[in-house]
């Protein structure tokens, strides 16, 4: 049975911990049918809100919910969401390598065993980057989340831990104009080893590749396009697989030809045959990508190979849009993003209205001394020591006359 007091704090002049009407801190404490005794904080003043989490508490305690029965309910509710297969599997890696062995390590059997100070140390043991630990704090908190809006938890533990700090982004990489070209040039050399499509790979690969850069498709919406996508004006209407979000590109006439002349491998697809799963045909085209890039040979201006990726394309279109002067919110449409803060997250530094703004306002907070610096500045007087017997390391001053554009600012 739990049970509500009250905390009394200066300047309330009560001692009875059993008063109700003032506005001091309400605690529960008690013991639950199992044994377990229970002394923590209402997080509230109002004596009602306390004794109504109390109740709520006791009847979780009564059909408490074992963690392995809760990760499985999370997982059916994710498939039948209809979130992504490569979605639903990482999770289920992250709780069935991690997150249950872990609990039945330290024989934690029920939800209410998870307090924050075990899952801060169940974070402890993380030997990963910080975007992976970011990741992995994410799916507990969504977890947790799920746990309270089924009545299984009173709060969400994971509330009460930070977020792993996020060190190191990599910046937005691109491939400018010249690194294009010898893609463009290594795809006209590529040679498939084998294959029903080992005749026509090539030509694939060159159109698969001016129509992730001309279009910003990513590399599963591109290799799942279908013909009837492309009107006769060369222009793609499709709605992206990860955002659901409608996607209308036009292409350059070169491109959209390529596309029309392609040899066809399916009726209805571009570059899937129709048989078996897109996933699987996708990652075929990522290690045809990844051959494709050594070919090309991409070096920095240090001499070091570029690490190279199939989305660099899409980055690619995202980065010389917004060069040339395109506002970045029509740029998060034809990416198909959501919303313009996502585009902004990974393609801010590279607005040009924004960069030619920044210029122009540091260059207003400049000084008219630094502006003009041919213009002669004031001078100041400085008198330095100079020695006039090296026996009896004499000195005498003497002026001098110093000139800086820099000096008085």
């Amino acid at each position: 049975m739990l049970s509500v007091y009250t905390r009394h704090y200066p300047p309330c002049p009560r001692t009875d911990i059993h008063y109700r009407r003032c506005r001091c801190p309400k605690w529960i404490r008690g013991v639950f049918e199992n044994g377990d005794r229970v002394s923590l904080s209402a997080r509230t003043r109002s004596w009602v809100d306390a004794e109504r989490k109390a109740r709520e508490m006791e009847r979780a305690a009564s059909g408490r919910i074992t963690v392995e029965c809760a990760v499985q309910a999370y997982i059916k509710d994710d498939e039948a969401r209809n979130l992504s297969r490569a979605t639903i599997n990482q999770r289920q890696a992250f709780f069935a390598r991690r997150f249950l062995p872990w609990c039945q390590e330290r024989h934690i059997s029920h939800l209410d065993q998870l307090r924050p100070a075990l899952l801060r140390h169940f974070r402890q043991g993380w030997d990963a980057a910080s975007t992976t630990a970011a990741r992995r704090h994410e799916r507990l908190r969504s977890f947790f989340a799920f746990c309270v809006a089924n009545g299984w938890l009173a709060a969400n533990p994971m509330n009460l831990l930070k977020k792993p700090m996020v060190l190191h982004r990599p910046p937005t990489n691109y491939f400018n104009r010249g690194q294009f070209k010898q893609i463009v040039a290594a795809a006209e050399k590529y040679e498939y080893g084998g294959g029903r499509d080992c005749w026509f790979r090539a030509k694939r690969m060159l159109a698969l590749v001016l129509l992730m850069r001309w279009s910003g498709l990513a590399i599963k919406d591109a290799v799942g396009l279908k013909r009837d996508r492309l009107d006769e004006r060369g222009v793609v209407f499709l709605r992206r697989a990860k955002t659901g979000v409608p996607v209308f590109v036009p292409l350059p006439p070169a491109v959209a030809s390529v596309l029309s002349n392609l040899p066809p491998i399916s009726p209805e697809y571009f570059f899937w045959s129709s048989h078996g799963d897109l996933a699987s045909a996708t990652k075929g085209y990522q290690r045809s990508f990844r051959k494709l890039f050594r070919i090309a040979d991409i070096r920095n201006e240090d001499g070091t190979r570029k690490p190279c990726r199939s989305h660099m394309f899409r980055d690619t279109f995202a980065v010389e849009l917004l060069l040339a002067g395109v506002p970045i919110d029509q740029v998060s449409v034809l990416l198909g993003h959501r919303s313009v803060k996502m585009t902004e997250k990974h393609y801010l530094p590279w607005v040009k209205a924004r960069q030619t703004q920044l210029t122009a306002n540091v260059r207003r907070a400049w000084f008219t001394e630094v502006k003009r610096p041919a213009v002669q500045l004031r001078m100041r007087d400085f008198r330095v020591p100079v020695a006039t017997s090296h026996s009896l390391k004499l000195h005498h001053w003497v002026p001098i006359r110093i000139t800086h554009p820099l000096l008085y600012l």
